[in-house]
């Protein structure tokens, strides 16, 4: 019975430190839920407890991983350049002439796309005898020139091109003169200040000319084989430097000048230096140069030369 006695006082003191202990696990439980509002609901999972209401409107949300697809994808941006270029000069005294030249240049890339436009208007007037009056003026300068060119580089250096261009010069015989040509392209030097490529195609030529050379007709179709240069050179921030060669040599015979096959060889040449005034204007010196081994007409000559001075604005 003492042994009863002896065991039974530790169990019940258990028993009573087991129920204040339940109690106060109680209360504070009871004292947690009684101060959160009835309007918060509980996110409960995975034993965690987290307040709804924190979890919608504070959180702020996860940022997308960049993994650099989304850069690869994104659209590359249409590069513009494009420019009005307008001059001229007057001469008085024992030389009396005026000259206006106005042209546009467009340079449109996007990624591995390069279309070129550009257009030149040539009109010039002199007094052949300044000291007779009764000698009016005459038109020494009558030109239009258009070209146009797309590149597109299948590699960082090498591409494939075609272009169209059009010339209209009646001093120089041709009343329309159109070409069409396409081809490879190889790029050598490719940096920010250095461009230097050349380009290997077939070239057609159809020309119409002022005085028929011939009775029969006064068209002549060439197909030709061209190889060209051209070169870019950004000597500074204010000055550039373009260049270009091409040259053509005929495939075909051309009856109306009675030219064999590589016989009738054309080269076009020209030569520009851009100077940049402001971010907005600059100043151009162009030179331009047209050789015809065998002329259209017996009373032409090989080369045309055209020098121009303007002033170049870009608008884009």
């Amino acid at each position: 019975m003492k042994r009863m006695c002896v065991w039974s006082k530790p169990a019940r003191l258990g028993l009573v430190l087991t129920a204040v202990t339940i109690s106060t696990w109680g209360s504070e439980a009871w004292a947690q839920e009684e101060a959160i509002p009835d309007s918060v609901a509980a996110d409960v999972g995975a034993g965690a407890t987290e307040a709804a209401g924190e979890a919608t409107f504070m959180a702020a949300p996860e940022a997308p991983e960049d993994t650099g697809e989304e850069a690869a994808d994104a659209e590359p941006e249409l590069e513009v350049d494009w420019t009005l270029n307008a001059g001229g000069a007057i001469n008085t005294g024992n030389t009396r002439s005026w000259n206006v030249n106005a042209g546009s240049d467009v340079i449109l890339v996007k990624k591995d796309h390069r279309l070129t436009l550009g257009a030149l208007f040539n009109f010039g007037r002199a007094d052949i005898a300044p000291t007779d009056d009764t000698v009016p003026y005459t038109t020494v300068a009558r030109q239009f020139f258009f070209v146009s060119r797309y590149d597109y580089f299948l590699t960082d250096m090498d591409a494939v091109w075609g272009g169209l261009s059009y010339r209209w010069d009646p001093l120089a015989g041709f009343r329309a003169q159109l070409l069409a040509n396409a081809g490879y392209l190889r790029a050598f030097v490719k940096t920010d200040k250095h461009y230097f490529a050349g380009r290997i195609g077939y070239s057609y030529t159809f020309e119409n000319y002022e005085v028929p050379p011939s009775t029969l007709t006064a068209n002549s179709n060439i197909h030709g084989l061209l190889a060209a240069l051209d070169y870019e050179n950004r000597l500074n921030e204010h000055v550039e430097f373009l260049t270009s060669i091409v040259t053509i040599y005929n495939l075909n015979k051309i009856e109306v000048q009675n030219a064999l096959p590589f016989r009738d060889i054309r080269i076009y040449f020209t030569a520009a230096l851009l100077s940049h005034l402001t971010d907005k204007l600059a100043f151009e010196a162009r030179f331009l140069m047209l050789y015809d081994r065998i002329p259209s007409g017996p009373d032409l000559v090989k080369v045309d030369t055209t020098t121009l001075f303007s002033l170049v604005y870009t608008f884009m």
